[in-house]
């Protein structure tokens, strides 16, 4: 792949610039904040994409580089690949997707897949490098390989990652402990105690206990229903039973008003009988008094007339005491019989109903009594009722809880395999890249630095324990972390660009920024005659904010592409 031109419309500080780039080696030369790494950043963007998220920044390269005022946000780039098939993308940056037209100026866009993040995905599918591939090895920063001598471990560290595993920030044993770490904090082992593997198992252990008990409780509310519904039998009769004592109660007391009422008819009688003693009297004192008169009449008046009338009213009185001594005599015989049974009658029945109203109301007593017993009884029913309920609705709960616990622990089961998958694809992988992939790069790179170092380090292996050793010229091994910074750097380039055939189907470009700000210049003038071996097949793009690189290449009479911005 070879990009052939850069127009850029207004990104950050570039305005209306446009670029025309040659196959071999490119040589971009600008003074520092001439817009060099803004070029470099806007030929990722055209690519990929630009983010609005900071991702760590302290603003992101979308508000980094969008204009402030109402210049088009935007550009294109066109390039070739392999194949000579000519394409251009244009972008603008507002929006999530580019535009891709093909050498016929025509849109086919629609041609490749859209990722919902990402937008897109033509120059992935043209390519198989994707950004993060493309900053690993394609695109170089400056402060990639400038580093001071405490950071050298640091470079060292990327050496190895981008050997053993193909991405610089990438270390197999970190990847390896953070998926452990991962595997404990996040599922959990039977070692941990409280990780969530560990967590569910527990509750589920003693959600297990309690349902142990749901066919108790289940057979205890149903025996207590039972006890319950012929307590309430029960209580019902004896409520009848009470019911109907407290009516025997009611008559009985009727009762004892007839027996008052008798009474009184007894008081009645006795009235009667006074009236007879009284007419006895009355006619006993009439009887006298006409005897009396007759007897003054006789001796003092002697009226013949009146004592004719005296004597005949006598006879007639005594007639009439005989007649009525003998009806009160009847009357008085028959009252005193009818007297003699009432007393009688009276004193049975008020034996009697004594006993009968002390027995019913003794009766209504212990019937009461009963009565509040079986409510005692089944309020106590009631309450353990409403225990054994709320636990079978516990057990409810616990059944609903233990499904959710299932389902969770068959996502935790999930998340384990996924990691030990994961662990067992890596390790995998990791053992597929020493067996191939790695000697390949160690190969390369061992080829690469003795061309890049005019032969001063013949070999480059890459150890688990000892990291990166170096073989010097007289033989001699050597552990990277002892060499320059520069010697590093030059390595660190050299994996890079080793890297270049394995990632993509392509030839893609070389882009550095700065890479060489720190070499001497026979450092220098070696690492340039290695890159115009490397331009026979690759397309590289050299950012540089001085004229040494331009002055070398003149000495040495190689052709290069010069761009000023």
């Amino acid at each position: 792949m070879k990009i052939e031109n850069i127009k850029i419309n207004s990104y950050g500080s570039l305005k209306e610039k446009e670029i025309n780039l040659q196959n071999n080696l490119n040589i971009i030369y600008g003074k520092n904040e001439s817009g060099k790494s803004t070029l470099l950043n806007y030929i990722k963007n055209i690519f990929y994409g630009i983010s609005k998220n900071k991702n760590g920044k302290e603003i992101s390269d979308y508000e980094k580089y969008k204009p402030w005022v109402g210049e088009e946000f935007s550009g294109k780039i066109k390039y070739r690949l392999d194949d000579e098939e000519s394409y251009e993308i244009y972008r603008d940056f507002t929006k999530k997707n580019a535009k891709l037209f093909n050498e016929d100026l025509e849109e086919i866009s629609s041609q490749y897949k859209v990722d919902k993040k990402d937008g897109n995905q033509f120059f992935y599918d043209q390519t198989n490098v994707d950004e993060k591939m493309y900053l690993s090895t394609i695109m170089t920063p400056q402060q990639e390989v400038v580093l001071d001598n405490s950071d050298q471990n640091a470079l060292v560290q990327k050496i190895a990652n981008l050997a053993g595993t193909g991405e610089d920030n990438v270390s197999f044993q970190k990847a390896m402990d953070k998926l452990n770490k991962r595997l404990v904090e996040e599922v959990g082992t039977n070692r941990t105690q409280d990780r969530p593997l560990n967590l569910i198992q527990k509750r589920m252990k003693e959600i297990e206990v309690v349902l142990k008990t749901e066919l108790n409780y289940a057979e205890n509310k149903q025996n207590l229903m039972s006890n319950k519904n012929e307590i309430l039998d029960k209580l019902e009769e004896e409520q009848n039973r009470n019911n109907e004592l407290k009516k025997l109660n009611m008559l009985t007391q009727k009762s004892q008003v007839e027996e008052e009422k008798g009474e009184l008819k007894k008081q009645l009688q006795n009235e009667k009988e006074e009236k007879v003693k009284k007419n006895y009297l009355n006619f006993g004192i009439i009887l006298v008094l006409l005897i009396i008169i007759n007897i003054l009449n006789f001796q003092f008046i002697n009226n013949k007339i009146i004592n004719y009338i005296l004597l005949s009213l006598i006879p007639i009185e005594l007639i009439l005491f005989a007649i009525n001594y003998i009806k009160n005599k009847k009357l008085k015989e028959e009252l005193q019989k009818q007297k003699s049974e009432v007393q009688k009658q009276k004193e049975i029945s008020d034996k009697n109903l004594v006993l009968k109203i002390e027995e019913i109301q003794k009766q209504i007593e212990n019937s009461e009594q009963q009565m509040m017993n079986y409510r005692l009884q089944l309020n106590s029913l009631e309450y353990e009722d409403k225990n054994i309920s709320e636990k079978l609705e516990e057990i409810v709960s616990l059944k609903e809880e233990n499904e959710n616990l299932k389902e969770q622990l068959q996502i935790i089961e999930e998340k384990n395999k996924c990691i030990q998958m994961t662990k067992e694809l890596l390790e995998k992988a990791y053992e597929q890249m020493k067996k191939s992939v790695t000697p390949k790069f160690t190969q390369n790179l061992s080829e690469l630095i003795q061309k890049i170092t005019d032969g001063k380090y013949q070999k480059v292996s890459i150890h688990e324990e000892k990291g990166l050793i170096v073989e010097l010229e007289n033989g001699e091994y050597k552990s990277a972390n002892l060499l320059s910074v520069g010697t590093i750097e030059q390595i660190y380039l050299s994996l890079r660009l080793a890297m270049l055939d394995e990632i993509s189907k392509e030839k893609m470009p070389i882009i550095l920024d700065e890479a060489f700000a720190y070499f001497d210049d026979e450092r220098l003038k070696n690492s340039l005659l290695f890159l115009m071996e490397q331009a026979k097949e690759h397309q590289i793009i050299l950012f540089t904010c001085t004229k040494r690189e331009k002055q070398i290449l003149d000495e040495l009479n190689l052709d290069y592409h010069w761009v000023e911005i």
